[in-house]
């Protein structure tokens, strides 16, 4: 990285030490590193004809299945389909040997470096530095320059091309897709007041502080990232949007379906939905509920589907078949406790599903209460379940939150909204 530790140790960046000095209470004993920013927004540049050459980077795993995923690929492709070309670097592009042998060695390294100096290692910071540091070797070993900006998607990678920028001075942009250190605080991962929260706090602000504009998913990112030094004139709002082909409806007049569809993690909630559907077993009769992915939770779900009785529900798993399995049902349900800018729920919504879910986030932003959906409080199981009997019992409500889901989604959900609007971030910074 630039201006690192030299003789101490290379693997480093001068303004994580910083901040793990001032942790352990070491005098400081290297110079002021700061990242910045380079470009000039333009508020009535002329219009751009040549295509425009950008480079999308995570340090998260891509391509996977997750919103992070389905964004990237969603702005890729809009912009491919309308002429510029857009490239994805991710970690898993890096060559196996890069794993087995180089990160090994990298976090052997920086854990001799931290015991020598504090006394202490802290893993955590271990295996991300010594990440960090390798995945800015393999960047190093792109041809950045043929790129026009770059669009960080998480704040790793803004933090190492916040780095690499002092060299290419290219427009940078972010988009977080969540809110890293202070959901690990929330869901108690990192400790308030530790290492890891200092250490993982100053690669935000970093971050944050070398970006010319922060294009977010929702407002709901603006105060968390205000928190951490974004300025307001640094924030934007672009909504996601997709390109989403419903199926042909094909709903049995027999049952009513009931689709879940989320990764199988705490915080999607799947074990509230459970308790709702158990406070309502006598409202079942005739109803199916499909829970449509996969993830650490599973096997502890099932057993509690069993315990509860839920003879009605049925885990699906992964499937590539998500438009079909939608059109087959007729309420949509995302009981999570923690979330942003959900792509289930606008798929669901182009759907035209009737939907349930939680006031967190950007999902207040899109399903408005009684509106476009229904919103519960995260977590409350109870007011859940009385919401599924509200829909359950009245065709007509379900039918008009699923026509005012797709209505809304169609005119502010599209991935070519989407890609205009970003596009004018971009072009006022060219």
């Amino acid at each position: 990285m630039s201006e690192e530790i030299g003789k101490s140790n290379s693997l480093v960046p001068l303004t994580l030490l910083r901040v793990m000095d001032q942790f352990y209470g070491i005098e400081h004993q290297s110079a002021q590193e700061t990242l910045r920013p380079f470009g000039v927004e333009r508020k009535n540049s002329s219009k751009r004809k040549k295509p425009l050459r950008i480079l999308y980077v995570t340090f998260l795993r891509y391509p996977n299945v997750g919103g992070l995923a389905s964004y990237i690929a969603s702005v890729k492709t809009g912009f491919d389909s309308i002429g510029h070309r857009a490239d994805v670097i991710s970690p898993l592009q890096m060559p196996p040997s890069y794993f087995q042998e180089d990160i090994p060695r990298a976090a052997d390294e920086i854990r001799a470096f931290l015991l020598g100096r504090y006394g202490a290692a802290n893993e955590k910071v271990v295996k991300n530095l010594s990440y960090l540091h390798v995945f800015q070797r393999f960047l190093n070993e792109m041809d950045l320059e043929q790129y026009d900006l770059f669009h960080a998607q998480d704040l790793f990678a803004v933090f190492l091309l916040g780095y690499l920028n002092q060299t290419y001075q290219r427009p940078l942009f972010f988009t977080p897709h969540g809110h890293f250190t202070k959901s690990r605080i929330k869901f108690h991962k990192i400790q308030m007041g530790s290492l890891e929260e200092a250490y993982f706090s100053e690669i935000e602000r970093q971050g944050i502080r070398a970006s010319d504009k922060i294009i977010t998913i929702s407002d709901s990112f603006h105060a968390p990232l205000m928190d951490y030094g974004a300025k307001e004139t640094q924030l934007k709002t672009v909504y996601t949007g997709i390109q989403f082909q419903p199926a042909p409806q094909q709903k049995s007049a027999e049952k009513l379906v009931i689709v879940c569809v989320s990764r199988l993690t705490e915080r999607k909630g799947h074990d509230v939905l459970l308790d709702a559907l158990a406070q309502i077993q006598q409202h079942l009769s005739g109803i199916e509920i499909w829970i449509i992915g996969d993830g650490k939770m599973r096997k502890i779900l099932e057993e509690k589907r069993q315990k509860l009785g839920l003879s009605s529900v049925f885990f699906f798993g992964k499937r590539h078949d998500v438009p079909a399995l939608l059109a087959e049902s007729s309420i949509f349900v995302l009981p999570t406790l923690n979330d942003n800018f959900p792509v289930a729920i606008i798929e669901a919504m182009f759907s035209g599903k009737a939907i349930i879910t939680s006031d967190c986030g950007g999902i207040p932003e899109m399903i408005r209460h009684e509106q476009t959906g229904l919103i519960c409080q995260p977590g409350n199981s109870r007011e859940l379940a009385n919401a599924l009997v509200l829909l359950i019992t009245n065709k007509s409500l379900r039918e008009r939150l699923g026509k005012e889901a797709h209505s809304y989604a169609t005119q502010y959900l599209r991935q070519d909204i989407m890609v205009s609007d970003i596009y004018s971030v971009y072009h006022s910074f060219l």
